[in-house]
């Protein structure tokens, strides 16, 4: 072989043939790493302590609700958004109520609508888009001293949340 029909290094086969798998492997990985940092799971809980205290203070204000016999009927219209509630068991109830349409496993869907009383005594309010799939219902006044939750089945637009023959918040 003369020094005339030697190729460069980087035209040889063998080059290519050890490198190449290696460059493919580096740039699987590095897509690999960014969509995994862009699709967090929400499951994860990073500080335990702290979802400990809130579940307490969660449940102390289930049992209120429990306490003071508050229930609610609950009525959702999914194409619209359009939440509509009966409020029942208290002597006065409050003018405004935060209800959260919760997703179970994806908390950048969560959907939240301040609802307002009206002449009648139903709570009406909109979250302004459509509510698909399955939700946790989570109702509770501004100074959130009493909580319901219940769970919105997929394709079903009522619920009843505690009371006498509801669940509370359980």
């Amino acid at each position: 072989m003369s020094t005339e029909d030697q190729k460069p290094w980087y035209r040889q086969f063998w080059c290519w043939f050890v490198f190449a798998p290696l460059g493919v492997w580096v740039i699987a990985m590095i897509g690999t790493v960014i969509v995994l940092n862009g699709n967090m799971d929400d499951l994860v809980v990073d500080d335990y302590s702290q979802l400990g205290k809130t579940y307490i203070q969660e449940r102390a204000a289930y049992d209120r609700a429990d306490a003071l016999g508050v229930g609610a009927r609950v009525h959702v219209q999914r194409d619209s958004g359009r939440v509509t509630l009966a409020l029942e068991g208290l002597d006065k109830p409050p003018e405004n109520l935060k209800v959260k349409l919760v997703h179970p496993t994806i908390a950048k869907r969560d959907l939240g609508v301040e609802v307002h009383r009206d002449q009648t005594g139903l709570y009406r309010g909109g979250t302004g888009s459509a509510i698909d799939n399955r939700r946790y219902v989570i109702i509770e006044p501004a100074d959130g001293s009493w909580r319901l939750r219940g769970e919105l089945k997929a394709q079903v637009g009522d619920l009843r949340l505690g009371g006498s023959d509801g669940d509370g918040g359980a």
